[in-house]
């Protein structure tokens, strides 16, 4: 039981697949999934680890009980740091709201605050994730898609509500170690990051890859089919930096 329990904060289309793949790749890390985004059900994003029927009973009956024995138990000597994403809007009903208390009040378990400047990226990765039900890119090929049309009320709902979850977060755990990470920059050079994400997790310093890509590399204009438009409504404003290219 002699590592550093962390979880990777944040919320979807940040980059935490990409995180949580680097982190898998370092002989002495373990790094779970989403394992409360659905309410009484176990993911663990399809690698079957504590698949077993015990381990979805506990997790519905006693998610903390399920952290404490499953998640955060025990581990082999060669493992030194041991997490998993948890998102803002994940474990707020019913028995798995216990999950916020439990680690809010663990001051050892670090946070890794994972988030993306331009929140308009995010908006249109999970609204072409949505359309084409494409989550998770596994090749370094990045496809041409169609572009789409974005709504300006959605994104603007979508960008303070993603500043107010930070915000929010940062204070919620302002007593522990935290680490902010911009997925920016992790995205265009990602070995300095993770230095200093192994730094933080107390592990030492090895080479690691990615298991997943982006799965565009289109400019904003070219993806978003009413770009002009929402550039021209958006400029005077907060946000109006995203539509920079």
């Amino acid at each position: 039981t002699n590592y550093t329990p962390f979880i990777v904060l944040g919320r979807s289309r940040v980059g935490s697949n990409l995180l949580r793949g680097l982190l898998n790749s370092h002989p002495a890390i373990t790094a779970f999934g989403e394992i409360f985004r659905d309410h009484g059900t176990l993911d663990w994003d399809h690698t079957g680890y504590f698949s077993s029927k015990q381990s979805h009973s506990l997790i519905a009956s006693d998610p903390v009980k399920f952290l404490d024995l499953r998640v955060l138990g025990r581990y082999p000597r060669r493992v030194q740091a041991v997490g998993f994403k948890l998102f803002y809007y994940h474990a707020h009903e019913g028995r798995s709201a216990s999950v916020w208390a439990y680690i809010r009040d663990r001051r050892d378990l670090k946070i890794i605050h994972l988030k993306r400047w331009n929140i308009l990226h995010t908006h249109l990765s999970r609204k072409l994730a949505t359309v084409t039900d494409r989550w998770v890119s596994r090749s370094d090929r990045a496809d041409a898609a169609e572009p789409i049309r974005l709504d300006y009320e959605e994104c603007l709902n979508d960008f303070a509500r993603t500043r107010a979850w930070e915000s929010e977060y940062d204070r919620f755990f302002a007593d522990h170690q935290m680490l902010p990470v911009q997925y920016e920059r992790l995205a265009d050079a990602y070995a300095p990051e993770m230095e200093r994400i192994e730094s933080f997790l107390g592990v030492s310093s090895r080479p690691v890859h990615p298991s997943t890509f982006r799965q565009t590399r289109q400019r904003l204009s070219e993806a978003i089919s009413n770009y002009d438009e929402l550039k021209a409504k958006f400029a005077g404003t907060a946000w109006e930096a995203f539509f920079v290219e």
